[in-house]
């Protein structure tokens, strides 16, 4: 892709994504790093671009076409974050919009560009946490009370850098390759068998692209070693809402299972769970079933993995479209499908068995508070103690861990329970 293409290419994802698509999927296949630095660097910093332009437009922004409010964040974020300077990033604008056929509007994004973007480190300088770091402030405020206010605001920070790619391979012997190649790996400070090549990027994503290694989050990745741990000498397990499939997968390839499955709502992301753990050996059921109502049988399961559907306060640096779709009275009904999948979870775990619940949430209400009371029959486990030298969590109310976002790794929340 022509770099003089990767402005309206953003463009165009990024209208897509104001209609409810996802940047994660849109770019799944994306090769070009200049689309990716556009599209999730424009949704990281949408409410302060939105803020400032709305300083200099004399219209309302969501009464613009959208092809006008796509330009007008680009060439803000490309001057403010990019470091175009700003009559390039202006005339980039105007071009732009002019290609997408809103020629009328080019006096328009021009006025507005050149004004707004010189003075965005003057508009910025004395705003509020959330605005100049641009989450909601009801966000934010949540953050506070539960973190503090310093830490709410780290969070917030990591949350508008863009995340590093970490991969597991399928075998050591593609890593073994690589390094032979001269490819640099560097290993995680604490997650084991992650691997990062920040000089060598390309290399590592053609090693995903062709299937011999997978791109997954190192805290997404620990929870798979957790859980291998939690089991014990258990050689039965499933993971009840398997989609992606990348903690099944590396269960499958770290041991063996007598008896290994990965149920999945929504039967089009079976084959892509069932694909990943052939990958390394196979030996799991995959199957399309909904995780409230599993057709699994009671009391049989050494390990039961619910990585529950959340609202993602804690990946909200590797999709920040999430934090302006979210709003604290859209979790009462995600919490209400929590604990609907954890009442029907923890009938299967076997005696001596382990409930794994995990979400990629911060949130209280849909981590501890559902597991706050006790449960007949089970027993917290201390999941600090597993955890690897140099993990950074914070202990939770009902005996769980939270691991807080960080340049090494995204954020969840974990609990584990025993039946005694």
């Amino acid at each position: 892709m022509s770099v003089s293409s990767e402005p309206l290419t953003a463009a165009r994802i990024l209208i897509r994504v104001e209609d409810g698509a996802f940047a994660s999927r849109l770019l799944e296949r994306m090769r070009s790093p200049g689309v990716r630095a556009r599209v999730l660097g424009v949704l990281r910093w949408l409410r302060l671009l939105d803020a400032v332009l709305a300083d200099y437009c004399s219209r309302p922004l969501d009464g613009l076409d959208p092809e006008v409010r796509a330009a007008l964040r680009l060439g803000l974020f490309e001057a403010a974050q990019l470091g175009v300077p700003p009559a390039v990033a202006t005339d980039r604008a105007v071009r732009l919009v002019g290609r997408m056929g809103r020629w009328p509007a080019t006096g328009l994004v021009n006025a507005v560009l050149r004004r707004a973007a010189n003075q965005w480190q003057e508009v910025t300088a004395g705003a509020e946490p959330d605005l100049r770091l641009s989450h909601p402030t009801w966000l934010y405020r949540r953050w506070a009370d539960l973190l503090g206010e310093d830490l709410a605001v780290q969070l917030m920070e990591v949350d508008q850098q863009p995340a590093a790619t970490w991969v597991w391979f399928d075998t050591e012997a593609v890593r073994e390759r690589l390094v032979g190649a001269g490819v640099e790996l560097v290993a995680h400070p604490w997650c084991p068998g992650a691997w990062a090549a920040p000089a060598a990027a390309r290399a590592l994503l053609a090693e995903v692209e062709a299937g011999r290694a997978y791109a997954q989050d190192p805290g997404s990745q620990l929870i798979a070693h957790l859980a291998g741990q939690l089991a014990g000498v258990g050689d039965r397990m499933v993971d009840l809402c398997a989609a992606p499939g990348g903690k099944t997968a590396l269960l499958l390839r770290h041991r063996r299972w007598r008896c290994a499955a990965a149920l999945e709502l929504r039967p089009g992301r079976v084959a892509m769970v069932r694909a990943l753990t052939e990958r390394v050996g196979g030996g799991a059921v995959v199957a399309a079933a909904d995780a409230g109502r599993p057709p699994l049988a009671a009391r049989a399961w050494d390990l039961v993995l619910l990585d529950a559907p959340c609202s993602g306060t804690g990946v909200l640096r590797r999709h920040p479209e999430l934090r302006w779709r979210l709003s604290e009275e859209a979790l009462p009904d995600l919490v209400a499908t929590q604990a609907r999948l954890l009442e029907a979870a923890w009938p299967l775990v076997a005696g001596s068995g382990v409930l794994a619940y995990v979400t990629c949430s911060l949130e209280p209400e849909e981590n501890e508070r559902l597991l706050e009371n006790t449960w007949p029959g089970f027993t917290t486990v201390a999941l600090g103690e597993l955890l690897p030298a140099g993990t950074r969590w914070v202990p939770t109310r009902a005996g769980g861990i939270r691991l807080l976002p960080s340049a090494d790794c995204d954020g969840f929340t974990v609990h584990a329970l025993r039946r005694v």
